[in-house]
């Protein structure tokens, strides 16, 4: 593993992994973007599949031994379906790409006709879904508005076998080999046992869009 060049792990919900797999999402819009040059490579965390609730006993209906429910509903939580290109891959590092380029978008992208759907197209989002997720609303002053930004995805490489994301490592330099709970109190200590390995720096919770890691050596994304 090198800590010397910077990748990015970003998280992406199971829907619009299984688009990307597919081939038919390649953009995808974010409200913030690394301070990296393109091209850089990304990898790509599929997140928890979303669970809903199936009714399994009303009041006065029979259950499976026989016996008549009272009371409350009885619920079973399940995970939605999955589509079978993602199927018992969340919560995985499912594949890398190439990020080649990213756009910038602002609500002036929007003011010419036909301008920001050109922009996001590959991104299976509408304008008006871009716009909500921006946060760009018609009577807000266009200082308050925020940029957005299409990253591009070139390169698709989808793994064979997902892979944790304890195989992963945040980027640091060299001589800031320190883990976490050092980094926190902005000294190495000789005692912690992490900071003079990886083990200290290994990513442990998935980002709530995207975070910075070490860039793993061909060997390591196979």
């Amino acid at each position: 593993m090198s800590l010397k060049n910077k990748a990015v792990l970003i998280s992406i919900r199971p829907e619009w992994c299984d688009l990307i797999v597919r081939g038919k999402k390649t953009i995808e819009v974010r409200k913030t973007r690394p301070k990296l040059e393109t091209p850089f490579k990304a990898y790509i965390y599929c997140t928890k599949a979303p669970q809903h609730l199936i009714t399994i006993f009303k009041d006065g209906e029979e259950t499976m031994d026989g016996e008549i429910h009272h009371g409350k509903p009885e619920f079973l939580k399940c995970d939605k379906y999955l589509p079978d290109s993602i199927r018992d891959k969340n919560q995985m590092v499912i594949g890398e790409f190439t990020c080649d380029d990213i756009d910038r978008i602002t609500p002036l992208t929007s003011s010419i006709p036909g301008n920001l759907e050109e922009r996001i197209l590959g991104s299976c989002l509408t304008a008006q879904q871009v716009e909500a997720y921006a946060g760009w609303k018609g009577w807000m002053r266009l200082a308050d508005c925020r940029d957005a930004y299409c990253w591009h995805i070139f390169g698709l490489r989808v793994y064979k076998k997902p892979k944790s994301l304890f195989d992963f490592h945040r980027a640091v330099d060299e001589d800031e080999l320190w883990c976490e709970k050092c980094a926190v109190g902005g000294k190495k200590s000789t005692s912690c046992g992490f900071c003079y390995g990886l083990d200290g720096l290994r990513i442990r919770r998935p980002p709530q869009s995207w975070c910075y890691v070490a860039e793993a050596e061909e060997d390591d994304a196979l």
